[in-house]
């Protein structure tokens, strides 16, 4: 089992550290990057089925307390908000200390091995990444509506998650802009690779059936016909394991450039994506989330279903899409 959830973890672009713990069979320390929380994967016993996806988010006690002194109401709704968040997600959580003014929040996700492949333990990391970010965000918006109210400035706020980092006052905008295009582009991507797909193959299956018919008959003709048919399948997984790929090295690329990135997305235009999926609701996560693979099939179906909610908001975002400003072209003097 150590072995193929290690394998899972490196395949999946993770960075994996095995920490020694005498109270467990393993336990696999794992990240994707220094800006985003490090996740631990346990396994507790050596005769259990599953392995458990675990994070934790310390909260510091002076946001705790200029949360709570702007208006103890408004932190009641804060705290019952993350959980319902949090039920919604699909993912187990524990609050560490007290129900109404966490010290820390634990999320969890069981993952039973021998039933699950590699994009399904992507998936369930990827669940428990989010909700931690989601926790992040929620108590640092509350932050910043609280600091605009009194004025107290941006360095005095601060929401650590475990590696002690703190979250920089645009993390959460150029997040909800990037995952708003990358899952916007990879969307439009996968349903014209899908098409294309299929017209190549009936094409080229009609016309490999003709000659076929041609040279030995109808049941000749037929047979061909049905191969191409059945060859189909195989045809559009391989399209949507290339899409997967794309998609997966154009994060680490953003990742990686993310402090170029973002001084480029200054302009407000850029905050009209996200609008608009705010928008919408489909019982999915939102596009403004970094989605897994089958968060994106599903919203690929809403799309080929022609769903009228789903299509309006596509048409949106593919005209903002194409109304960004354009990123400089870096210039190639030495």
């Amino acid at each position: 089992m150590y072995s193929k959830v290690k394998q899972w973890a490196v395949q999946s672009g993770l960075k994996v550290t095995s920490i020694t713990d005498s109270k467990h069979d393993f336990v696999l320390e794992v990240s994707e990057s220094e800006s985003l929380p490090i996740l631990q994967i346990i396994h507790k016993k050596n005769d259990t089925a599953f392995v458990l996806i675990v994070g934790l988010v310390n909260i510091p006690v002076p946001d705790r307390n200029k949360l709570k002194n702007a208006k103890l109401a408004q932190f009641s709704e804060l705290i019952w908000g993350i959980k319902l968040d949090l039920l919604n997600k699909g993912v187990d959580f524990t609050v560490l200390g007290s129900e109404k003014d966490p010290d820390a929040w634990e999320v969890q996700k069981h993952l039973f091995v021998n039933e699950t492949n590699l994009d399904q333990f992507y998936e369930a990391y990827s669940m428990v990444k989010n909700s931690l970010i989601g926790i992040i965000w929620s108590y640092k918006s509350a932050l910043e509506i609280s600091m605009a109210r009194k004025g107290i400035s941006e360095n005095e706020m601060m929401v650590d998650n475990t590696n002690g980092i703190a979250i920089q006052s645009d993390f959460n905008r150029t997040q909800r802009v990037m995952n708003a295009i990358i899952n916007t582009s990879i969307i439009l991507m996968s349903t014209l690779m899908d098409g294309f797909a299929q017209v190549i193959m009936e094409t080229t299956g009609a016309m490999a059936s003709e000659m076929a018919g041609a040279m030995g008959g109808e049941e000749a003709k037929e047979e061909v016909d049905m191969e191409f048919q059945g060859d189909l399948p195989e045809a559009k997984e391989k399209m949507k394991a290339m899409i997967s790929d794309v998609r997966k090295e154009v994060y680490d690329q953003f990742e990686q450039k993310r402090a170029e990135i973002e001084p480029l997305l200054a302009d407000e235009v850029f905050d009209l994506g996200p609008n608009i999926i705010d928008g919408y609701d489909f019982n999915l996560p939102k596009l403004t989330e970094e989605l897994d693979n089958g968060s994106i099939t599903k919203y690929i179906q809403l799309l080929v279903s022609e769903d009228p909610s789903f299509t309006e908001m596509f048409r949106e975002l593919t005209e903002w899409v194409n109304t960004l400003p354009k990123f400089p072209e870096k210039s190639n003097d030495n």
